[in-house]
């Protein structure tokens, strides 16, 4: 079994279980046209089934990543996993309408809520700091590879089988991702509570609300969150959109590819950011990438009605700036607290991250509704603004603990 003393193999390792855990992530996003469709719903529909995802993850996290404090976060992340595949599979049996889609999506994200902040803190219980604040940024980005991977997969799915089996295949990427975590991962004692602090309920939350500077964090994470996966939720729909506009079209191929590498190369754009947050300040940068981002989601909504080839570069380019910021936040939230109470700080950070996740689709879907519908140019205009509206707020929030603090 790996254990701290081999901190890069421990990284890969859990860095590839949650890759595999994040197999279904695109699942909704891919088919949520065809099955809206099928299914009858309207985009604002389609926009709470996304949300139910990141209920689901609101819903399990203050639970599951705030028992971290107290139970070695293996095991959280082992039901995390179950969460995934019993999500997967009821999607892949019992689906047919909106609530039966949203309830089967909301288990999904709760499967999330199990396996990406419990990941970090299998690492952060088993790496020293100086090793710990260099795994961060890595861990993180390694959510593009997996949402990435997630949207290459049903992409191809779509277009050479069905929703079914790419529900089935969540399901197994979950159940590879508990294996490799229950056979290889050397279980950990959490960190001792110092003979000064009084042993407070797992679910006592409050550790992070008493921290300033990581509220600062956390509440920037939820309008991050709230634009990326925004994005996330509806580029899939945007490009097809633009694909039947292309001269000649675009195959579903094409953007399934498109996508995918989109989503991906996210990846380096996070860990650019964090270097340049340890260079230059991490209030300052962040503060700083948050209102490049808002400005740039304004110039690609103009560039929409250009050349194909100009909105799909726009679309990518606006994706890199958008994850800029993404690990540099989850950072700051892990070095504001102390080992015994990181696991409160990093349940408030998802709660509040992926409370915001949660808002993304469904305001972009209602925004698509009341703007003409998703066949309209002018509708997708507006929707890029709403989504560019989550980094104007980091920009807003940062910049206030930047001015404040340095």
């Amino acid at each position: 079994m790996i254990s701290g003393d081999r901190p890069t193999h421990l990284l890969s390792l859990v860095s590839l279980a949650g890759i595999l855990a994040l197999l279904s992530f695109a699942l909704w996003p891919v088919f949520l046209t065809s099955l809206g469709r099928e299914w009858g719903l309207s985009n604002t529909d389609i926009g709470l089934v996304s949300g139910a995802y990141f209920f689901g993850y609101l819903l399990a996290t203050p639970i599951l990543v705030g028992l971290t404090d107290r139970i070695d976060a293996k095991l959280i992340f082992l039901g995390g996993c179950a969460f995934g595949i019993v999500g997967c599979l009821g999607f892949a049996l019992l689906a047919h309408d909106f609530w039966s889609a949203a309830s089967c999506w909301a288990l999904v994200g709760a499967g999330l809520a199990g396996t990406y902040m419990p990941g970090l803190q299998i690492l952060n219980a088993r790496l020293d700091d100086a090793m710990r604040v260099r795994s961060v940024p890595w861990y993180t980005a390694c959510f593009g590879i997996g949402t990435g991977g997630s949207f290459g997969l049903m992409g191809v799915l779509l277009a050479y089988a069905d929703w079914r089996l790419a529900a089935y295949l969540g399901a197994g990427g979950a159940m590879c991702a508990a294996m490799l975590v229950l056979f290889l991962v050397q279980p950990c004692p959490v960190a001792p509570l110092p003979a000064t602090k009084t042993k407070r309920h797992p679910l006592d939350l409050r550790p992070a609300f008493r921290k300033p500077i990581a509220l600062g964090y956390i509440f920037a994470y939820g309008t991050h969150t709230y634009e990326l996966f925004a994005f996330r939720t509806w580029s899939f729909a945007l490009l097809v959109f633009l694909a039947s506009r292309a001269d000649g079209g675009m195959g579903i191929g094409t953007v399934t590819m498109i996508v995918s590498l989109i989503t991906v190369t996210g990846m380096l754009a996070s860990l650019l950011g964090a270097r340049l947050c340890l260079a230059f300040g991490r209030h300052r940068m962040i503060a700083l990438i948050g209102g490049a981002t808002a400005l740039v989601s304004v110039i690609v909504a103009f560039s929409l009605d250009g050349p194909v080839w100009i909105a799909v570069a726009g679309l990518w380019i606006y994706n890199g700036f958008i994850m800029l910021d993404s690990g540099a936040l989850t950072t700051g939230t892990v070095e504001a607290g102390d080992a015994y109470d990181r696991g409160a700080l990093l349940a408030v950070h998802s709660m509040i991250g992926f409370g915001g996740g949660a808002l993304g689709g469904p305001v972009v879907g209602y925004v698509l509704d009341h703007a003409g519908g998703a066949s309209m140019m002018g509708a997708w205009f507006y929707a890029l603004l709403a989504m560019g509206a989550g980094s104007a707020i980091v920009f807003a929030v940062q910049r206030h603990f930047w001015r404040r603090i340095g």
